[in-house]
């Protein structure tokens, strides 16, 4: 039989369709939200054996989704800090680090990591995360995995190539989703293309693509194609699919057009962008086209609140309102994960992950008497941090409780982490006594004939799907999408092959 749960007292931010909010009684039934009602009295008389939860002096909101992150960044930044993601190639000790963590960590090592950065997510308020991961054969994508399988946040974790396909095959009767990582804009190629799109219409799993990160990628994709990402991914139908689009810094008005015609988010992320230096998006005329917005953390600490702060500083971000900040962190990202029908609202029949905010301070005590929802809401986004969430629930039941983490000792996390990462210490200090500016290769993404000769290096940070495994090709997809057939190259637009030439086809 299902547990029954009253949530009482709480100011309850539904961020659902007709924007709810006020002090309101939660129902949850199993993993469920069964009902919102604003007498908690009427829920207790019918549901009298029902586990009480007081929540006075809280802001209740769904769980955050973070629709963009580098789980190890939770590592990285430690070196990244402060200095512009244009130069990491040449700082020695970031190469190094990405080196290490890329190519000799073991999955022993990359679990702890993965947790502490996913079980810092869960701290902050977050519920589900979509982890972009690491290019290297299956050792990444399965740590990935598996540490996201122990925090028991919900998400996905991106696939890069071949290795990690297949592992995900394995392991799919359980635990994460899977996205299929487009080929960065550097790297980007027509078999990279044809080989994602056959991959994701044979295995119904979405596209993740960076949108203009980098002016580098940008020129890149100019250069080879004489076309916008933006463009590329529209002639060659990839908006047909389910896609996670990141970053979106240099769009044209054509580019915009396109995504509005499309319909489809573009996750941005506020608070990397200062510390990354990378090209911002546009917010102002995603906002004025009606292209919804979404948030990720994308590199660092995952920081909801930071995020929200930041957003709010962004060209163009002046006309949303508090309540519409909010939403960009939780339904608007869960949509862009394609996850909305199920998360990113408090409303009945949803997915019971939410986040509780305490505002028992002084500083709320006006905008909570108030009972304005816009009020209480830019109360919370102005002087709440990660470190005022107390309480998180995912699947009606609580993984953060007062502040503490309920499934693990945050010792022993902490104890594991300090452990497994004494290797990658080692390897940028005694390594890195030169300069700290080096001229060394830049760190890439591993293919076929790299495998076995780690040393060599050749690429760039942002990886896209590879075909460098050794268990064979994968048989050609019969569909498209879900109930349609895939075209032949033939079959592919006119513009396409007037783009990029008959022959390649």
């Amino acid at each position: 039989m299902d547990s029954v749960k009253i949530i009482e007292n709480g100011f309850v931010v539904t961020c659902d369709g007709a924007d709810r909010a006020g002090v309101m009684a939660i129902l949850v039934k199993g993993d469920r939200i069964a009902e919102l009602n604003p007498v908690a009295a009427g829920l207790r008389a019918r549901y009298p054996n029902a586990e009480v939860i007081d929540a006075s002096d809280k802001i209740i909101l769904p769980g955050f989704v973070d629709a963009h992150y580098h789980g190890e960044s939770f590592a990285l930044r430690m070196w990244t800090d402060r200095i512009p993601l244009a130069r990491w190639n040449r700082v020695a000790e970031i190469r190094l680090a990405f080196s290490y963590l890329q190519r000799t960590a073991s999955k022993e090592e990359l679990i702890p990591m993965y947790r502490a950065a996913y079980f810092s997510a869960l701290k902050a308020g977050v519920t589900t995360i979509s982890e972009f991961g690491f290019d290297h054969l299956d050792v990444p994508f399965a740590a990935a995995r598996e540490a996201l399988r122990r925090s028991d946040l919900r998400g996905f974790v991106g696939i890069h190539n071949s290795e990690q396909m297949d592992h995900a095959k394995a392991d799919s009767a359980s635990g994460p989703l899977s996205s299929l990582v487009l080929p960065a804009e550097e790297d980007l190629t027509l078999y990279g293309l044809q080989t994602t799109l056959r991959l994701a219409g044979e295995f119904k799993v979405p596209i993740l693509s960076h949108l203009g990160e980098t002016r580098e990628g940008h020129e890149a994709i100019r250069r080879n194609f004489n076309r916008s990402i933006v463009r590329i991914l529209d002639e060659f139908r990839i908006f047909h699919y389910p896609v996670q689009m990141t970053h979106g810094g240099l769009m044209s008005e054509e580019d915009l057009d396109v995504l509005a015609a499309a319909g489809i988010p573009v996750i941005v992320n506020p608070a990397s962008l200062p510390a990354k230096q990378t090209e911002p998006p546009p917010v102002g005329a995603l906002l004025d086209r009606g292209i919804p917005l979404a948030l990720g953390s994308d590199w660092g600490l995952p920081d909801p609140f930071e995020n929200m702060r930041q957003v709010r500083r962004m060209p163009g971000a002046e006309k949303l309102t508090s309540q519409h900040i909010l939403r960009l962190h939780t339904l608007n990202s869960a949509r862009a994960l394609g996850l909305h029908h199920e998360i990113g609202s408090i409303e009945p029949g949803k997915k019971s992950d939410m986040t509780f905010v305490d505002v028992s301070a002084p500083a709320h005590v006006l905008s909570l008497a108030s009972g304005d929802p816009e009020r209480v809401v830019g109360s919370m986004l102005r002087d709440c941090t990660r470190a005022s969430v107390s309480d998180v629930m995912i699947n009606g039941d609580f993984f953060l409780r007062k502040g503490q983490v309920m499934t693990y000792a945050e010792e022993d996390l902490k104890r594991e982490y300090r452990e497994a990462m004494q290797g990658l210490l080692k390897a940028v200090k005694g390594k890195s006594q030169g300069p700290a500016e080096s001229t060394l290769a830049p760190i890439l993404p591993l293919h076929q004939e790299d495998v076995s000769k780690p040393e060599v290096e050749d690429g760039s940070f942002e990886e896209g799907f590879r075909i460098i495994g050794t268990t064979g090709s994968f048989p050609r997809s019969t569909e498209a999408r879900p109930g349609e057939q895939s075209r032949r190259a033939d079959e592919l637009p006119k513009t396409v092959r007037r783009t990029f030439g008959e022959d390649d086809f």
